[in-house]
């Protein structure tokens, strides 16, 4: 159950965020690719996975291109800048949606506090340790 609640949050954002391309038309472009590049290799060198949230989140501008070049150019579907535009979008979502699928954090077992559990047998942490 963990994962369908999981893929469903992961497909929710990342639909939310490639529709905020849409975000990058006129001259704000200048400004949040850079941001978003720069916040990547922040947490690319945090090491996290949101890095690939940021890294991908420029790309899919891809998409609304594609998007405006169908509704302005008749025709426009059948050229070869439409299908790169988005094959560069869809590796845009990819690195998204890759990067909030690795960053969601995962259901443990384990205990919060930290205690030692005990073993079925009953048997104790030390004793099993040899102390």
């Amino acid at each position: 159950m963990h994962s369908v609640v999981k893929s469903i949050a992961v497909a929710c954002l990342t639909a939310i965020l490639t529709a905020g391309a849409y975000f990058m038309i006129g001259p704000q472009i200048m400004i949040i690719v850079p941001v978003a590049v720069l916040a990547g290799v922040v947490l690319a060198f945090r090491r996290s996975f949101l890095s690939l949230v940021c890294f991908g989140y420029p790309f899919t501008f891809g998409l609304v291109s594609a998007v405006i070049g169908c509704s302005e150019i008749t025709g426009y579907e059948r050229t070869a800048p439409f299908i790169v535009s988005v094959l560069i979008g869809i590796a845009g979502v990819g690195l998204m949606a890759a990067g909030l699928w690795k960053a969601m954090p995962k259901r443990t077992n384990g205990t919060a506090n930290g205690m030692a559990q005990q073993s079925p047998g009953g048997d104790s942490p030390e004793s099993l340790s040899g102390e």
